[in-house]
């Protein structure tokens, strides 16, 4: 219940000291990540960036919990949304949209979309193993208007509502396992990418577009939209998906400590 600026200044400078200084919360993980992903920068500038992520990391938390409480009022005045006109532009063609991003910045902060868009703003989401755990995100996710749809349902979904434009929402870039065939050189590594989003669109003909989040000051954020494609079934095989890498790997490399260094994203070495 604490004012953000409050808890960030107390409480999440107490969880940057205890995850990076005391515990190292997945350390090796996020070093060997970050150089591996960067190779042109120096040991002191990897050091530097990983600070930056655990600081990022620890503000998330706090930023996060606070969506247990916070006002659709107080949420408006953090997340700024820059280009609505052109997803308006395609909600009035009655198209329906998907949209892709990565494990950066707060995605969370995603679930006051709804207050921006006329339309039914979907995430598409794979449920967690953790019954309580799952229920914590769904009610923080679903606030202020955000659909959840399991990943198995949504193409069926979409076609039972065919007519009724929305928004689908896929984080895009989490490891799709070994046997996925969709793999690119994505920040200097061999990459297996989840191919769902570029799947459903096709399917769907929907418009696609990338999520672009900046952070901005006082723990506020800038939300984007840029055109991956208005064709989604012109396109050739891996296109979109390849798209949407080349968009949040220029993301990540322009501001890096926002990204989610410390999952294991590159499990498997092929």
């Amino acid at each position: 219940m604490l004012p953000l600026s409050v808890s960030n200044g107390t409480i999440g400078k107490v969880l940057y000291f205890f995850s990076y200084r005391v515990f190292r919360y997945r350390y090796s993980v996020v070093l060997q990540n970050l150089s591996r992903a960067l190779p042109t920068k120096s040991y002191g500038e990897i050091q530097q960036i990983s600070k930056e992520f655990y600081r990022h990391l620890s503000a998330m938390v706090i930023e996060t919990t606070k969506l247990f409480s916070i006002s659709s009022t107080q949420l408006l005045k953090k997340v700024e949304v820059t280009n609505v006109e052109m997803i308006l532009e395609y909600y009035q063609q009655k198209r329906n949209i998907v949209a892709v991003l990565g494990h950066y910045g707060n995605w969370e902060y995603l679930n006051i979309l709804p207050a921006y868009l006329p339309f039914p703003v979907n995430a598409i989401y794979k449920p967690l193993s953790n019954p309580v755990m799952g229920k914590l995100i769904h009610h923080i996710r679903t606030r202020f208007g955000m659909r959840l749809i399991p990943a198995n349902q949504a193409l069926r979904h979409l076609l039972k509502q065919k007519g009724q434009p929305q928004m689908s929402i896929f984080i895009a870039d989490q490891f799709p396992g070994i046997n996925e065939e969709t793999k690119f050189d994505f920040l200097h590594q061999s990459t297996n990418m989840f191919n769902g989003a570029e799947k459903l669109s096709i399917a769907t003909d929907a418009v696609v577009v990338y999520i672009d989040i900046k952070r901005k000051p006082d723990s506020c954020w800038e939300v984007g939209f840029s055109l991956i494609t208005d064709s989604a079934r012109q396109t050739r095989e891996q296109q979109i998906t390849r798209c949407f890498a080349d968009k949040l790997q220029e993301t990540i490399t322009a501001q890096p400590a926002y990204w989610l260094w410390s999952h294991k994203r590159w499990k498997i070495a092929r």
